[in-house]
């Protein structure tokens, strides 16, 4: 690497350094950073590379700024989300779970209405534009902060006046995936995950609350019964706030 090259990424170096001091606890929650003339000063830089180096930080969701009052570091605890955990015969409440074990208190909102699948929902569930699915959206929260969205579509033909028509009422309410459709005799045999990475849009900025330069995870889940599709939902979820964990199982030799 050369020295221009060492000078455009001086910044990542610095936040290397602070983000060690982070995430090993020398800078706990709360903390005081150095501002940028003490960093600009300590590691012969601009205030510009200082700046783009608390940049950095910021979001990766490890420090917060205060207009006049300083960078702190902040809490940093993300919900570890165990994909296969979601998908479970007797799933319990995972989310649930995944908040209180880094002791915030979960809670969730849903909306469930008919639609009709639009091009991209019809190709994913296998049917035909147009044709009616059960539409419900969610809003996962801890500590009343919105940490993931969730948008699933069922389509109606297959839960068309079962208990499981509308997923948030009834008999089995709350349940998971696996539980509802092995009920009306449809039991899941694949999950699909499919992730990537981007920035919001304006609207989910909005619906997250997200601070400036904070990326998403999006995950779009397929769910299958041998060839049929069961369900289809797009999971959007604040990056700075999840861990995502995917286990997969080693056929012995």
């Amino acid at each position: 690497m050369n020295s221009q090259d060492d000078a455009e990424h001086m910044y990542e170096q610095i936040a290397t350094v602070l983000r060690d001091r982070i995430t090993t606890g020398q800078l706990k929650p709360g903390s005081r950073l150095p501002t940028q003339a003490t960093i600009s000063e300590e590691y012969g830089v601009s205030r510009i590379v200082a700046r783009r180096a608390l940049d950095l930080l910021e979001s990766e969701g490890l420090i917060d700024r205060v207009q006049g009052g300083g960078t702190f570091v902040r809490r940093y605890q993300p919900l570890l989300r165990r994909s296969a955990l979601h998908y479970r015969s007797n799933p319990g409440a995972p989310f649930a779970e995944e908040a209180i074990a880094t002791e915030r208190i979960p809670r969730y909102s849903h909306r469930t209405f008919p639609d009709r699948a639009g091009p991209e929902v019809a190709k994913r569930l296998n049917i035909s534009v147009g044709d009616p699915v059960m539409r419900t959206q969610y809003t996962s929260y801890t500590d009343d902060q919105p940490v993931m969205l969730v948008d699933s579509f069922e389509p109606v033909a297959l839960t068309r006046n079962t208990p499981i028509e509308r997923p948030e009422e009834g008999p089995l309410m709350g349940a998971g995936l696996v539980e509802r459709f092995t009920s009306v005799g449809m039991r899941p045999t694949a999950v699909i995950e499919r992730v990537r990475s981007r920035m919001p849009r304006p609207s989910e900025v909005d619906a997250l609350e997200l601070k400036p330069g904070t990326p998403v995870t999006e995950i779009t889940r397929t769910t299958r019964s041998g060839e049929t599709v069961l369900e289809t939902a797009d999971m959007l979820l604040r990056a700075d706030a999840y861990i995502l964990e995917y286990v997969t199982q080693v056929d012995p030799a």
